[in-house]
């Protein structure tokens, strides 16, 4: 009996179970509305945390949402306003106020030698965080990458899509003649950017400066763009500053993150070349005497497809951060294996970063910051492809029979020989090039860098603070030749090995005050800085190598030796005060005085200060709350700033070379070695000076859901810093150093955000743009600089143009027939035209084609540049997208010369099938001939194309796993696990017919930059497409 009753009331309770689990529900109800104005706030996302249940208020700003867990914790939260989370317990009426974000008000952003609001920013400042951008995520070398497309008024150039390869990063334009890299300050350590760690040889090996730092590390990056915010640096900041700041501990438990990634990088782009009966025929019809009839049915070898290859690449970082409320800690190591895609491309980075802070009592707190790194870049040699363009590009020129592989030869590749490629071909195995046994070049950086820092509190808001900090860098560079050539012939072995060592050591002392009387604040800041740099480098080179399986040079039957040095120091004393009224009226005042060894002692000394204002006119009581507009502040500023960096140190001092060469004598001639003057002095050398005024504004709007930033800016540079031939009779061999002329830099920036929510769904949506006017106003009298790659005429600089202009001939179609031809102009650069050749233009109108006709043909410097950036969530997923495009610039395609060259050997692009064959037949393509008696391929406007673009940066798109999923399943050990998908570089659209639009020059030899001859494509390598698979995981 007791047995049933049980029975009954198990039956009784199964029965009953799913109306008590409803009745355990229940309804729970209110109204959000604004903390200060008390009104209703409609579309809040009410969430119960660490569940997908959820609801939003309606218009009138009420809720309803059913419960069942009277300790649930509801979260709401709305753009614009602080979120806030409250326990629901055992209410039914809950009645929320939501408080006003000011965080984007109140974000502090790092100036020089201290920090600010950002309400109270006089100055143009931009920059990024790490929570908003992932950086962990983002397969990237160097920290210069991230600012691609996301900051107004940056514009960032890939050199080569090489791993580790330099990156061109301009702040509002080409500034100068010479080094237009912005100062980059690390954790208070100013970077001297060089490329000096490198091989010294015609291979590209130039490495990123920057590329010892792991990306993954940083916090945040601000961009000090006008003079008011970066003329505290003084004479190193006329192309503005960059200061990034690493990751630093916080209060509470130790918590440890794990951020990894593996992908596939591939070439986005390929040129359409001909193939082997194609090739052939056009040949047959250039010149039948080159005779490739031997290698017709051969099969088609699509060089492209060998030089280009699938790449691999993996990250992995770990950070450890805690502290107490007395010390706090980070620690990062991180490592990086990114492959080219091109033969010989590899990069290699491990790093170790390590901060710290400790509090000593009240007034007294010091701390540390530690890199240490190491990058290990493998770059294609000279022979490989790092001469005369990439192996891709080089590829492209190969005939299309010319095979890779040979089982039948030793080696086990295709020679180089006519047997092979015919007695008129060129053909290179690029694959055979760059095989280690034969040719390699590898470049190793290893990076220490710190900083220590001691800050003590004399009285109440009054602070010392002293800081010291070095930044070490070491290269090993090799670059080896074996003893066989790609011919099959024995050849000399040889080995190139250097040792380049950079030291830079900064100390600086500052004392700031922070004071507030009633309405009136202000800080008070001064101090004095020492910065010294210091750059050895030794190289041997030996040939004939005794054991080439041996790699030192020092083996060679011939050895040879030299050395490099160089330094200079730099001390400043600089000063700012910053005051507020009200927290209406804001002022800024710089000035920075500068003393450079650089110069010669009476024109060492430079004075660069700057002023600059704010109105936060949201503040007065005429302006309405609660309104469209959350906050309005207008900005205007002007300022100098300098540039120590002429094109050779100590320019005021003549310089002997100890070892040239002289022939001596009228009859019989020697060759005798000894002392040589090569630079010529110039003592009044002095300082280049940019004058930068700049108005501007930012406004939150829709409280806080827009937020608009536009800044008009106008940069004058004056006594550029610019070295011009010196005669040969001088006996002179470097450019002399001189300051010649005046430089104009003027244009907008807007930047755009906005940003909602709807029930779970969160989005945003931003967008950049800058417009660049960049003109020369004065050359000192010059009447022109004629400058190019390699020697040749291509660019020119003058008065009323873009610095570096494209200079050559236009054109005007193509000759359909003798009668056009005999109407034409003569043409003293022809040596006979002939139907189906180049018409060009007389642009001087003289009645005739000569190097007067050379003019403008475009400007390599972008008119407007721009980003989009997009990203949304939904419940635990996540997606971002980055667009970045440039318009307006000019690039010369050097690489298609060679693949249009009618009269040459190597394969042509599928284009040059349109060739001129009779009249009408063609007006673009000239005629096939083997003379060109009419040099249809001199420089004109036939190789300039617009490489406007825009390029799918980065998509990404992620999921996280619910927390209450992780709590059951790790116990709270995990608290974050985060997959994702992305891509980089996806697509890029643009009309340039080379493989990459964003080049600055094909190739470039050691340090210092060619704005006086920017924008060419030698044929480097493109940048890679990325697919990516990754995870976060936070413990």
């Amino acid at each position: 009996m007791k047995h049933s009753t049980i029975q009954k009331l198990l039956w009784l309770l199964f029965f009953i179970s799913p109306f008590l689990a409803y009745a355990q529900e229940r309804t729970i109800s209110g109204k959000v509305t604004d903390a200060e104005t008390g009104e209703n706030i409609p579309g809040v996302n009410i969430i119960v945390k660490g569940s997908t249940v959820g609801t939003s208020t309606d218009a009138s700003g009420n809720y309803q949402l059913s419960i069942s867990d009277d300790n649930a914790v509801l979260a709401f939260s709305f753009i614009g306003y602080v979120t806030t989370e409250i326990a629901a317990r055992s209410q039914t009426v809950l009645n929320v106020q939501l408080k006003s974000d000011a965080q984007s008000l109140e974000e502090v952003v790092v100036v020089g030698y201290g920090t600010q609001r950002k309400s109270d920013l006089t100055g143009a400042v931009g920059g990024l965080r790490a929570s908003d951008v992932d950086i962990s995520s983002k397969p990237i070398t160097s920290p210069d990458q991230l600012l691609a497309g996301r900051v107004a008024g940056i514009q960032i150039s890939n050199r080569s899509g090489d791993p580790g390869a330099p990156i061109d990063v301009r702040i509002r334009g080409v500034g100068t003649a010479g080094v237009n890299s912005p100062l980059w300050v690390i954790d208070g350590v100013p970077i001297v950017q060089t490329t000096n760690i490198t091989v010294n040889t015609g291979s590209n090996t130039e490495s990123n400066p920057l590329a010892g730092i792991n990306p993954a590390d940083i916090e945040s990056i601000d961009v000090l763009k006008d003079a008011s915010a970066a003329a505290i640096y003084g004479a190193r900041a006329a192309n503005g500053v960059i200061i990034i700041t690493t990751k630093r501990g916080k209060e509470g438990k130790a918590t440890v993150s794990y951020d990894g990634y593996t992908g596939v990088g591939q070439a986005w782009k390929k040129l359409d070349v001909l193939n082997v009966s194609q090739y052939i025929d056009i040949q047959n019809k250039i010149d039948p005497t080159r005779d490739f009839s031997a290698f017709s049915g051969k099969p088609d070898v699509n060089w492209q497809d060998v030089a280009f290859k699938n790449s691999s690449v993996q990250s992995h970082n770990i950070g450890v951060s805690g502290g107490s409320p007395t010390a706090n800690y980070f620690i990062g190591a991180g490592y990086m294996n990114q492959e080219g895609i091109e033969p010989s491309q590899r990069f290699k980075r491990f790093s170790i970063k390590a901060n710290s802070d400790v509090k000593v009592g009240k007034y007294f707190r010091f701390g540390e910051s530690l890199l240490v790194s190491s990058v290990d870049r493998g770059v294609q040699s000279e022979e490989g492809g790092g001469g005369g363009g990439a192996a891709g590009y080089l590829s492209a020129l190969n005939q299309p029979f010319f095979q890779v592989y040979d089982p039948s030869n030793p080696t086990g590749y295709n020679l180089e020989t006519s047997a092979n490629r015919g007695a008129a071909g060129g053909s290179q195995n690029i694959i055979m090039r760059n095989d280690p046994l034969y040719a390699y070049t590898n470049v190793v950086q290893r990076k220490v860098q710190g900083n220590v820092y001691g800050e003590f509190e004399i009285i109440k808001g009054l602070k010392y603070r002293i800081s010291g900090g070095f930044d070490y860098n070491v290269g090993d560079g090799n670059y080896y030749g074996g003893p066989v050539d790609f011919n099959g012939f024995p050849k000399s072995s040889f080995l190139v090995q250097e040792r380049p060592i950079e030291l830079t050591t900064n100390v600086n002392h500052t004392l700031t005050y922070d004071k507030t009387i009633g309405k009136h604040s202000f800080t008070i800041l001064v101090g004095e800085e020492e910065t010294n740099f210091r750059y050895d480098k030794v190289r041997i080179q030996g040939s004939d190598l005794f054991n080439p399986a041996i790699k030192f040079a020092s083996t060679g039957v011939q050895v040879g030796a030299a050395n490099e040095a160089d330094q200079w120091a730099l001390r400043g004393f600089l000063g700012r005060v910053n005051y507020a009224f009200d927290d209406k009226y804001l002022f800024t005042f710089n000035v920075r005085q500068d003393k450079s060894s650089r110069f010669a002692e009476d024109n060492r000394t430079g004075t660069f200060p700057s002023v600059s204002a704010g109105w936060r006119m949201s503040q007065e009581d005429f302006f309405p709350k609660g309104g469209f507009f959350y906050d309005v502040k207008l900005r205007a500023s002007w300022g100098q700033s300098g540039n120590q960096f002429t094109g050779t140190n100590f320019a005021y001092l003549s310089t002997l070379h100890p070892f040239i060469f002289y022939v001596v004598g009228t009859g019989a001639q020697s060759v005798v070695r000894g002392p040589a003057p090569i630079v010529f002095a110039n003592p009044a050398l002095k300082w280049e000076t940019s004058t930068q005024v700049d108005f501007g504004g930012d406004i939150s709007m829709m409280q806080g859901k827009i937020d608009l930033t536009f800044d008009y800016y106008r940069k004058t540079t004056n006594d550029i810093l610019l070295g011009f031939p010196a005669p040969y009779t001088s006996g002179f061999f470097l450019p002399i150093d001189a300051n010649l002329g005046e430089m104009l830099n003027s244009g907008i920036e807007l930047a755009l955000n906005y940003r909602n929510s709807a029930g779970g769904f969160k989005y945003s949506v931003g967008g950049n743009l800058t417009t660049v006017h960049n003109e020369i106003l004065d050359l000192g009298g010059i009447p022109e600089i004629i400058s190019g790659v390699g020697g040749a005429a291509t660019h020119r600089t003058v008065v009323g143009e873009a610095i570096g202009s494209f200079y050559g001939y236009k054109t005007d179609g193509i000759f359909q027939n003798q009668g056009e031809i005999d109407a034409a102009v003569p043409d003293n650069l022809s040596n006979g035209r002939e139907p189906g050749d180049i018409r060009f233009v007389d642009v001087n109108k003289d009645g005739k084609i000569d190097s007067k006709d050379r003019t403008n043909l475009g400007s390599p410097i972008p008119k407007f540049y721009y980003g989009i950036n997009l990203s949304a969530s939904y419940m635990n997923f996540d997606f971002s997208l980055l667009l970045q495009g440039v318009s307006g610039q000019k690039v010369y395609n050097a690489g298609r010369v060679s693949l249009e060259d009618l009269r040459s050997s190597n394969n042509f692009l599928t284009s040059t099938l349109g060739y001129w064959d009779g009249e009408g037949t063609s007006n673009s393509m000239p005629r096939l001939t083997v003379s060109d008696d009419n040099n249809n391929n001199r420089y004109s406007d036939r190789w300039i194309e617009n490489a406007s673009f825009m390029r799918i940066r980065n998509i990404q798109l992620g999921y996280s796993i619910p927390s209450n999923k992780l709590q059951k399943f790790a116990g709270g050990a995990i608290t974050r696990f985060r997959v994702y998908i992305a891509a980089q570089n996806l697509a890029t659209f643009t009309k340039y017919k080379g493989f990459d639009p964003e080049v600055t020059r094909g190739f470039s030899f050691q340090k210092g930059e060619t704005p006086l001859s920017n924008g060419q494509d030698s044929g480097t390598s493109p940048q890679p497409r990325i697919l990516q698979f990754g995870w976060q995981v936070a413990f």
